[in-house]
């Protein structure tokens, strides 16, 4: 029994903004998956870090192939940059509790509330994003879903 959630999801309003006639490019993207997990009850509650592992209160039913989101972010040095995810939506009997980011390895934020004005970084900065998500549904054998969210970026 096997519940998978490939997340075609990171439709990363990635808001390449041009600022100052500076340009800001985005590549290497990863979209956050949580790899196969059994299928179960409603109610369970599962965490991929920004490191790519699985937690939470059912993290037991994890079964393999999990992966933190990343993008890789390209700027200019001197300046700042805002970050939020925004537009969360349920699908398949699974809705997103929260997402995490961390930007260019300075620890872990809540990216729902987002943080601007961040301090810059040099070129070149990885953005990884971990979700916590919560089942509202039971999920049989190789049900799937694909909720979605939009991370909003912004040089400043």
């Amino acid at each position: 029994m096997k519940l998978r959630l490939p997340w075609a999801l990171l439709a990363l309003s990635l808001a390449a903004a041009v600022y100052a006639g500076r340009p800001v490019s985005f590549s290497s993207v990863v979209n956050p998956d949580f790899g196969d997990l059994l299928g179960g009850a409603s109610g369970r509650n599962f965490i991929l870090g920004t490191d790519g592992l699985i937690s939470g209160a059912n993290a037991s039913d994890y079964i393999a192939g999990a992966a933190a989101g990343s993008v890789l972010i390209v700027g200019n040095a001197s300046d700042s940059i805002d970050i939020l995810a925004t537009n969360l939506s349920a699908d398949g009997g699974v809705t997103i509790a929260n997402v995490t980011c961390n930007y260019g390895g300075a620890g872990d934020v809540d990216c729902d509330v987002g943080f601007t004005g961040s301090p810059p970084k040099p070129q070149g900065q990885t953005l990884l994003i971990g979700l916590e998500i919560n089942t509202t549904q039971v999920h049989g054998d190789n049900a799937s879903a694909s909720p979605s969210f939009d991370i909003v970026i912004n040089y400043i």
